[in-house]
């Protein structure tokens, strides 16, 4: 399970994810998956070597290359690249991959649905200038108030070698717009008489017969 967050180095904002096949659920139902990918994460973008994993949590080296071989299967870690290790550097370093820090499952046939009638693309552009105010406005708030400014993520650091991001900056913001939609469908009232109007809800709770 994860550490505190005052203990950490790279903050955890997002606390699970869904799992999608019986491979990545028999991966991660093992206490010895969790701790490797917490230590991993805890390395940051320059990634860290099985040696180094096998020496900190004192485990037997084939349970951490076992796991490691199964995270890099299923997309959950990758290799640092060669071309930007330091010279005479030949241990293989592992990184988590992005994709953990902000999953979510969407049924593929519904997704490509999506894709083909041309929606997805129109929800994106009438979403993107509205979220990316929120997310200014948002940044402001944490940067200017002293109990919201440790939650921020570290600045001009781990910046991913793939995607030449922050991760951990990518999961700040990805556990914001999550936490808001959940708050919306959920709890609001808008919402709720939005589903009333086309049928979907009811201001009487009927019980099945």
């Amino acid at each position: 399970m994860f550490q505190n967050q005052k203990s950490k180095n790279i903050k955890t904002y997002l606390t699970h994810f869904p799992i999608k096949s019986y491979q990545e659920a028999d991966i991660l139902s093992k206490d010895i998956t969790w701790k490797i990918m917490d230590y991993m994460r805890q390395a940051g973008a320059k990634g860290i070597t099985a040696e180094e994993i096998i020496t900190k949590e004192s485990l037997p080296s084939s349970v951490v290359y076992s796991a490691l071989k199964e995270l890099y299967r299923l997309n959950y870690i990758f290799l640092y690249p060669r071309d930007k290790k330091s010279k005479g550097e030949r241990k293989k370093r592992y990184v988590c991959e992005r994709g953990t820090w902000g999953k979510y499952a969407i049924d593929e046939e519904f997704d490509a649905a999506l894709k083909v009638e041309g929606l997805l693309e129109g929800i994106t552009e009438d979403l993107r200038m509205p979220i990316m105010k929120t997310f200014k406005s948002v940044f402001d708030e944490f940067s200017s108030k002293r109990g919201l400014q440790k939650f921020l993520p570290t600045k001009n650091t781990n910046i991913c070698p793939h995607c030449q991001r922050s991760h951990e900056a990518m999961e700040f913001f990805y556990a914001i717009l999550l936490r808001t939609i959940d708050l919306m469908i959920t709890e609001s009232d808008e919402f709720s008489k939005f589903l009333k109007e086309r049928g979907y809800a009811s201001d009487e709770t009927t019980l099945a017969k």
